[in-house]
């Protein structure tokens, strides 16, 4: 898409200002998609261009980088990305997937963290009607936990240089899932 067609299609679908400002009046959606450093801009972007079995995937593999994140013995959020795979290649019910982000939520709560659950965010991907909603968030608090986790061991500028390669990372995983930008519809 050309940069005039981009810029309405992502005003259409109520792109933030800061996403619209970075855009600028230059970048076409093959720069977009190449130049892009917020993997939560990536898959909301994407929502709208894949199947959802691809996004799920994409969220997953976004979601299993914050698993060592986790307590020894917790085992919740790798089950929920687990079954939200396996729902996605036809091996699971959605049932299978709202009890196994339930659970990971529960785990969410009982450590007091409800919004920093990556996990959750994929598996529910698969269910719910927002979708681009919970891409984003996947991608978001992934790196958001791996920067909330180091920001207390590190200075200010360490911990937002672990942030910024986190997001790189992970904008590289889902520019394996699609190399070139899915175009619209």
């Amino acid at each position: 898409m050309t940069n005039p067609e981009l810029r309405k299609h992502l005003a259409g679908r109520y792109a933030c200002k800061e996403a619209m400002e970075w855009l600028g009046d230059d970048r076409d959606s093959t720069r977009m998609w190449d130049e892009c450093e917020r993997p939560d801009w990536l898959l909301w972007y994407a929502t709208n261009h894949v199947p959802l079995e691809q996004l799920v995937l994409a969220a997953c593999d976004c979601a299993e980088t914050s698993l060592f994140y986790l307590p020894e013995g917790e085992n919740r959020p790798r089950i929920a990305i687990e079954t939200a795979r396996k729902w996605a290649v036809g091996e699971a019910s959605l049932e299978d997937v709202k009890k196994a982000a339930k659970a990971s939520l529960i785990y969410s709560v009982d450590d007091y963290r409800p919004r920093e659950n990556p996990a959750t965010y994929a598996a529910v991907l698969a269910y719910t009607p927002d979708i681009a909603k919970y891409a984003a968030a996947a991608a978001y608090f992934t790196w958001n936990l791996g920067y909330s986790a180091n920001y207390g061991r590190l200075d200010e500028t360490m911990a937002a240089a672990a942030k910024g390669e986190s997001m790189f990372q992970l904008c590289k995983i889902i520019r394996r899932h699609w190399p070139t930008c899915p175009e619209a519809k």
